[in-house]
């Protein structure tokens, strides 16, 4: 049965079709990367490819909308992150979903830093998963950041960020599994995988808590 095509009319089930839909463009995305990454404009090489597939194109076949959150801020970036945010407006670190990619991001960050350093090669592409996956995690979450954050953000919103929690639950359980299958095929980094499966458990909790003041009202 075809999505309703007013989207402000949909439920969170509606909203969930759509972002299996974007699940299934991120497994594209990660599929076809070790192909192109050595060519120039690799994305760019990559999305050509997607937009040929009309099976993942978003609802309405706008693909421009499709690109990342502007939320991370690492400690390398200067004094602009200390800044107190004016009176009146809301830290978006106190945000559903905050904690969900401030912490996606550390750990996407530690994770590289691990890879560039353990050196092994046979390592490469389990890493590009890894950081895929924590970029999904940033992308969703920001997403629900962005609607707690806009005062003009519609009622409406509600069943989407429902619909995006349960996504994110989702790709968390994909990133442990895809730890433990790490932690089992290379025993030497056990250790930094448990790390990562810890901080990935304490974000399931945090989603499930989200989702349960969502449900709410």
């Amino acid at each position: 049965m075809p999505q309703n095509p007013d989207k402000e009319k949909w439920n969170e089930f509606d909203w969930e079709l759509e972002l299996r839909k974007d699940d299934a463009r991120v497994n594209t995305y990660a599929n076809d990367l070790p192909k192109f990454i050595d060519l120039p404009d690799e994305d760019g090489v990559i999305m050509k490819r997607m937009q040929k597939r009309p099976e993942l194109a978003p609802a309405g076949g706008d693909w421009s909308k499709l690109g990342p959150v502007p939320y991370d801020s690492g400690e390398d970036d200067g004094e602009e992150d200390e800044e107190a945010p004016p009176e009146n407006e809301v830290d978006w670190r106190t945000a559903p979903g905050a904690v969900v990619y401030c912490e996606s991001a550390r750990m996407a960050r530690d994770w590289a830093a691990f890879y560039a350093c353990c050196r092994t090669p046979e390592l490469l592409i389990p890493t590009m998963t890894v950081l895929c996956l924590y970029g999904k995690l940033m992308a969703r979450s920001g997403d629900i950041i962005d609607m707690s954050l806009d005062e003009e953000s519609p009622p409406q919103s509600r069943p989407l960020k429902i619909a995006l929690c349960k996504r994110l639950l989702s790709d968390v359980n994909a990133l442990m599994g895809h730890f433990m299958k790490i932690r089992r095929d290379f025993p030497l980094h056990a250790a930094k995988c448990q790390e990562h499966e810890a901080v990935l458990g304490q974000l399931h909790d945090n989603l499930l808590d989200v989702m349960g003041e969502l449900r709410k009202g």
